[in-house]
């Protein structure tokens, strides 16, 4: 039986209804603010002869301080992402100081050294890798970012290979190694072997290494490590700070902990007392910060970047959640007096005042948070939006 025009009618707009319900719910973007780690950029490299991609994460705030960093390398950049997160992580803690994150991708000359009976005269493998990082990567990072002086290298399996053999024979393009499960057996051990003839110096300049393997690794990787291990004891290198650590997982999962530990591990007593953070005494806070810069100004490290901005920050928003709010006064005009250009450090004295009642302090500081701001990156426009919300929120139009 022929149906109605009217029929076809309902079926086509239903059809359509359903198609624009579905269109502004399931395959509609969300507003929202991108989260943004780092950027990705690729280099022309004249030594490895092509395109080298590098991807690069700067601490928050970067864009708006005058801060230093020491700059972290992790090699291969398949964890890259995690790095970041980790840094942040022990860097809001105070557990470390904050740093930049760069990301070398597995580059096409490789990680493993040349065995020495097949070298030439031009350097090959892992030496024109590290050729790469000390003629190209490292000083265009220098050029172009905020660095201090102290460098970290990061590698897993024969990226770890590569940190040890770095620091064996280039101990002083990095401060600080960490190797998670050096693949020392890689040709049938040849590396293990060869250590002695691997190992050239036996004399460094106040040098970190922190070496790792998972419990749960095959049976020849942990034998090999345990080799790894003896001949380290037995052979110690002058000026080397150095631990080795058996972690919980396998070959794979037990990267985490690696950069995790060794992060840790190389700047061992870098956190304050948590009596120094729960009581906020600012003698004591400065008394903290001088006895760090006695042991890390060597390093390039300055006061900013022995307490940043952002820490003291995050201990004045400590204070307010514990109601004390005349000692969050206090430590966020530190923060200004440390930090007068920082447009985030008055946009929370603001909010301090603004909580305590006090009107007409919580203008004067947003206004000033306002005018400080110059609004060209992601951070310093939330900051903006926030200072200017508050700012009607008072009743000021800006």
């Amino acid at each position: 039986m022929k149906k109605p025009k009217v029929f076809k009618f309902l079926c086509i707009l239903s059809v359509l209804l359903f198609v624009a319900a579905f269109s502004n719910t399931g395959m509609a973007q969300v507003e929202g603010d991108d989260v943004v780690i780092g950027k990705s950029l690729t280099m022309t490299s004249k030594i490895l002869e092509g395109e080298v991609p590098v991807l690069i994460s700067v601490p928050e705030g970067y864009n708006a301080g005058s801060t230093n960093y020491p700059v972290l390398y992790e090699l291969g950049s398949f964890n890259f992402t995690y790095d970041c997160g980790t840094v942040e992580f022990l860097a809001r803690g105070i557990h470390i100081p904050n740093m930049i994150v760069v990301g070398v991708p597995p580059l096409q000359r490789g990680y493993v050294p040349t065995p020495f009976e097949e070298r030439g005269e031009e350097p090959a493998g892992a030496d024109l890798s590290i050729k790469f990082l000390s003629e190209e990567l490292i000083p265009f990072v220098e050029k172009n970012y905020r660095t201090n002086n102290f460098r970290i290298l990061h590698g897993h399996s024969v990226g770890g290979l590569f940190t040890m053999y770095t620091l064996f024979n280039y101990p002083d393009l990095f401060t600080a190694y960490v190797a998670g499960s050096p693949w020392f057996q890689n040709n049938d051990q040849y590396w293990l072997k060869n250590i002695e003839k691997m190992a050239r110096v036996r004399k460094v300049d106040d040098k970190f290494l922190f070496m790792t393997v998972g419990k749960e690794e095959a049976e020849l990787t942990l034998d090999t490590f345990k080799e790894l291990e003896k001949w380290m004891n037995d052979n110690p290198i002058t000026g080397l700070t150095w631990k080795s650590a058996w972690v919980e997982g396998d070959h794979g999962s037990m990267v985490g902990r690696n950069i995790y530990d060794g992060l840790q591990f190389i700047f061992s007593g870098w956190r304050p007392s948590n009596e120094v953070i729960r009581n906020a005494d600012l003698y004591e806070i400065k008394k903290y910060v001088k006895t760090r810069l006695a042991k890390w100004a060597k390093h390039g490290f300055d006061e900013s970047a022995i307490l940043p901005e952002q820490t003291i920050n995050y201990l004045g928003y400590y204070l307010l959640g514990r109601k004390e709010n005349e000692k969050a006064v206090e430590i966020f005009s530190y923060n200004i007096k440390r930090f007068p250009k920082s447009f985030n450090a008055h946009d929370s004295l603001g909010e301090a005042y603004m909580i305590m009642g006090d009107r007409e302090n919580a203008i004067k500081y947003y206004n000033l948070a306002v005018e400080l701001n110059p609004g060209d990156t992601e951070y310093a426009k939330r900051v903006l939006r926030n200072s200017k919300d508050k700012l009607r929120e008072l009743g000021v139009e800006k």
